[in-house]
């Protein structure tokens, strides 16, 4: 059935490993969770997960190839963007109608770059419709997603142990839009909420601001959840 993508109430713009700049998600909801492991059951030889998309996320930026490591200064300060913006993201006068990403398919694709901005093949399969009780129970989140993205973002709670994770090697700027054949399902964020493509353009006026020439944005019509 179709869901929404529920922004992390606590630390919707996070600074993941390498650097890479990410819109985080509660957890997988029940839909999304029920439609993995039917993948599994359809596809028994289908490649494990990677570590990066078991945790729900869509990645907004990534650092160009030359940029320097960030101290522990920078990175805090990076923090502290992050947490003003994600703030303006999951603060809403009504609790009970935050921000959310609708789901109403998802997407087969064979790509040319790991960004998805090249496609070589693309096939949607839409969701069921079944009403808003429905949408909301198969938007609900377990604790045990909940938890596992928890666990992500914490990490950077302590900034001197988080940097050297901040600072790794890999997934620059050209590991997502040099060639690369490959395929995956996804759910494209399209098109954003008018609300939350507004933040984002805010955040990342903010971060480029502050770190002029340090992160190449995805293009926004490639922007997914994997």
């Amino acid at each position: 059935p179709s869901c929404s993508l529920q922004p992390h109430p606590g630390c919707a713009l996070f600074v993941a490993w390498n650097g890479v700049i990410t819109l985080v998600y509660e957890g997988f909801p029940l839909s999304l969770v029920l439609a993995k492991q039917r993948f599994h059951v359809l596809l028994p030889n289908l490649k494990d997960e990677n570590f990066g998309s078991k945790w729900p996320k869509t990645t907004l930026a990534a650092v160009k190839d030359d940029a320097p490591d960030l101290t522990t200064r920078q990175l805090e300060r990076l923090r502290q963007i992050c947490g003003e913006h994600s703030n303006r993201i999951t603060t809403t006068e009504d609790e009970n109608d935050g921000i959310c990403i609708n789901v109403d398919k998802l997407s087969v694709v064979e790509y040319e770059s790991r960004g998805l901005e090249k496609l070589a093949g693309r096939q949607d399969i839409f969701l069921d419709e079944y009403g808003s009780s429905a949408k909301t129970k198969y938007s609900e989140v377990s604790v045990k997603e909940k938890t596992a993205v928890d666990k992500v973002v914490e990490e950077w709670c302590n900034l001197e142990t988080y940097l050297p994770k901040a600072n790794a090697p890999g997934s620059r700027i050209s590991s997502y839009r040099r060639a690369a054949l490959g395929a995956t399902c996804v759910a494209f964020l399209d098109p954003l909420p008018t609300e939350l493509q507004q933040y984002l353009t805010d955040f990342r006026k903010a971060v480029d601001n502050e770190f002029p020439s340090r992160y190449i944005w995805l293009e926004e019509y490639s922007l997914h959840c994997t």
